[in-house]
């Protein structure tokens, strides 16, 4: 008796079974670096809640030394470009230190900047 059908059957439903348990699944589960990645991109025009939301992820995943401060946050304008500004100010120690964010509304240019 000839086993190679059964198995070739066999075979074949388990791969087409294992092929749509991948596709039921969904996307995969985004790295820290693509959650980064998407924080320093975020889509124009930027809002209040999409800024502090992008500075949330930029302090968790680059800068977890100032997670745990309340951030501030202003719209400014400067030489006719609105950027919102997220600051992390930790003043626990001697000598204050901080983090800025800022993120420009029409662009979505993300800069970083620490103090002192």
């Amino acid at each position: 008796m000839n086993r190679f059908p059964i198995l070739a059957i066999a075979w074949a439903a388990l791969l087409v079974v294992g092929f749509a348990v991948v596709f039921t699944l969904g996307a995969p589960v985004a790295s820290t670096a693509d959650e980064l990645d998407a924080a320093m991109h975020p889509p124009t025009p930027v809002t209040q809640e999409a800024a502090m939301a992008s500075a949330a992820t930029i302090v968790r995943l680059g800068y977890p030394t100032f997670s745990n401060t309340a951030p501030a946050i202003t719209k400014a304008t400067d030489f006719g470009v609105e950027h919102w500004v997220v600051e992390f100010s930790d003043t626990s120690s001697a000598t204050p230190r901080g983090l800025r964010v800022s993120i420009v509304v029409g662009t979505g240019h993300v800069e970083v900047t620490t103090f002192p």
